[in-house]
């Protein structure tokens, strides 16, 4: 029995001896899986870290090309002088990280401010010069300043007119060293570094981070000192070819993992590089004390280690993928929010807290539909809805459309409204197939402001606050162009004159002539509709286009206008009463277009100012 028993427990000892060595080897063997795969994770990270700040800078760049433009357009809108042109580019230069910005005109000579001095530059010389006088947009690489001792690159867009024809320049300079706004975006993820090179890899921006430890003036001339791997050619080809890489390569005594992502504006990229050591390390920080802990306990219980150990594997790969996406938010600190999606299973994969919406998982379509009605200004909650659909963001991708922005106002944590902009980037997710989206939220009120505080001081006269007479010939010759093809449908061309305006000013001085434009504009302002447009033409001369009316009311509402317009001013026991005559044309039958409505305007104007004035008569073809 003694024999029996020691023979028995010896074959449980050997049992259990097996079972320990199998739950160690599976341990040892386990753990190396976890470390390749943790290792593959880090280096996932690394290339996604690449990606999105290829992304930022982009958006950098189209930021700059977009105020350019804005720029361009309000150029055309009217002939100004350089000290009024000078006022908006320095507002630019404030707002914005421009080095100096100016105008140029065909001679490649640019007026330029840096916000404080006046210069001219002679870019006539420079390589892109005919690419602009061509009609293309340009963001140059790294080259010298011709009026500082800055590295700089240029973002220039040409000026073009109705025509199709370019007019000019406007023209704008970025220091290198103000372009560095990755730094601002750095997190802790180990000694990672960002530079960015162009297609030959000549260094554009070096980190500042370690950069004294990099004394070459390309990456390549780095590769030569020491990698002996030959990815110099692999490197080389994928730059050409203008294709995103991960390679490892050696630099200053140490193997680094390289991340290679284009810039979709220019023929820049950005490279991640971090050392490979401080991944193994990274992980060993991981892993290395949980694996010892559990070798320790292998004698509980197989089952409870094995639940413990999924339980601790999930609360780990939750903080990775955490500190993934804190990464990323940091990444774009100057963005509002943050959301990715896949599109396919109508999932929200990551919502920055940022945008105020509710916690907790979410058909991104529902999550949509809630920001839209709590956050978005209702104005603008048909369009927005219309975009963010998840029908609308599969057809624009399959039209192979990958980018699209939305400017719009939507209400903060204060409920003030503010303007946004809404940049959407659409991807397939290789694993998968899947259509990626991320959403970026940026806030966009200060520069919305200045473009429609510069919109309106550029469309609106100074003094009444009515249309300027440029922007109501545009605004009634477009209309006039898409709706005068039916006779049926009339509009009306009514040109207003003030009467005994000159005896005002003469008797009670310019600034009560000037109360009495101002009041005048008030009462055509809230007499007539949203949809009419009023102008002031010059000096005490008014035009009023009126939108589908007939004759007879047109003559009902001169009726009563001529009334209100009898105002009488008085000042130190000196009184002028000034009254208004009238001149009207009916569109289409007496003209299409805004000369020839003024014309016969002004003609039946001429009837009723030698008719006994405060009146008015409508021009009649003969």
């Amino acid at each position: 029995m003694g024999y029996i028993k020691k023979k028995f427990l010896g074959l449980v000892f050997a049992l259990f001896v097996l079972a320990i060595s199998f739950v160690l080897l599976s341990i040892v063997a386990f753990y190396r899986v976890l470390q390749q795969k943790e290792t593959v994770l880090q280096e996932g990270t690394l290339y996604d870290l690449s990606q999105f700040t290829s992304n930022y800078m982009d958006v950098k760049l189209e930021g700059y090309l977009n105020t350019l433009h804005g720029l361009s357009d309000l150029m055309l809108l009217r002939n100004v002088e350089w000290p009024v042109i000078r006022e908006r580019l320095n507002a630019v230069v404030k707002s914005q990280q421009f080095q100096h910005i100016g105008l140029s005109s065909l001679d490649g000579v640019v007026w330029a401010t840096d916000g404080k001095d006046d210069f001219t530059i002679d870019i006539s010389g420079r390589g892109y010069w005919k690419d602009l006088l061509a009609g293309s947009s340009i963001i140059t690489d790294a080259q010298d300043s011709l009026v500082s001792s800055n590295q700089i690159f240029v973002v220039a867009v040409p000026i073009v007119n109705r025509d199709g024809g370019v007019v000019g320049v406007v023209h704008g300079a970025v220091s290198l060293n103000e372009f560095q706004g990755y730094e601002a975006g750095r997190v802790d993820m180990g000694n990672y570094l960002v530079f960015v090179v162009d297609r030959t890899g000549a260094f554009i921006l070096r980190d500042t981070k370690h950069a004294e430890s990099w004394n070459y003036a390309t990456i390549f001339q780095e590769l030569a000192q020491e990698d002996s791997r030959g990815n110099a050619e692999l490197i080389r080809s994928n730059l050409q070819a203008g294709t995103a890489l991960q390679t490892e390569a050696r630099f200053l005594g140490k193997d680094f993992i390289l991340c290679f992502s284009p810039l979709t504006l220019n023929d820049w990229y950005t490279v991640v590089l971090m050392p490979k050591d401080e991944i193994s390390k990274h992980i060993s920080s991981l892993l290395d004390t949980n694996i010892n802990i559990l070798m320790v306990c292998v004698i509980v219980p197989l089952l409870l280690l094995c639940v413990l150990f999924i339980f601790f594997m999930k609360k780990e790969i939750n903080v990775e993928r955490n500190k993934e996406f804190q990464l990323r938010e940091k990444l774009f600190s100057d963005i509002e929010g943050f959301v990715q999606t896949d599109l396919n299973e109508d999932k929200v994969i990551y919502c920055s807290q940022a945008l105020g919406l509710p916690e907790g998982s979410m058909p991104f379509s529902h999550l949509m539909e809630v920001y839209v009605n709590q956050k978005v200004d209702q104005e603008s909650q048909g369009k927005m809805a219309r975009i963010l659909a998840v029908d609308n963001l599969f057809e624009i991708f399959s039209k192979g459309i990958a980018r699209v922005s939305q400017e719009y106002r939507a209400v903060d944590r204060k409920d003030k409204l503010r303007w946004c902009q809404c940049d959407i980037h659409m991807e397939n997710d290789y694993e998968s197939g899947h259509v990626i989206v991320y959403i970026i939220v940026r806030n966009i009120d200060e520069k919305k402001r200045l473009e429609n505080a510069l919109k309106v001081k550029a469309e609106r006269d100074a003094l009444t606050g009515l249309y300027n007479r440029s922007t109501a010939t545009d605004l009634i010759n477009v209309f006039l162009h898409l709706h005068t093809h039916d006779p049926k449908v009339t509009h009306a061309f009514v040109i207003l004159d003030l009467d005994n305006f000159k005896v005002l000013n003469d008797t009670l001085l310019h600034k009560t002539g000037d109360k009495a434009l101002q009041d005048v504009a008030q009462i055509l302002t809230t007499f007539f509709r949203k949809e009419d447009v009023v102008c002031r033409l010059g000096g005490d001369e008014f035009v009023v286009f009126l939108k589908n009316i007939s004759c007879a009311n047109v003559e009902a509402k001169l009726s009563v206008l001529m009334r209100k317009l009898r105002i009488a001013y008085t000042q130190d026991d000196k009184s002028v009463t000034i009254s208004a005559s009238a001149g009207f044309a009916m569109a289409p039958a007496v003209g299409t277009t805004f000369q020839e409505l003024y014309t016969a305007a002004d003609q039946a104007l001429y009837q009723a100012k030698h008719g006994g004035k405060s009146t008015f008569r409508q021009f009649h073809t003969s």
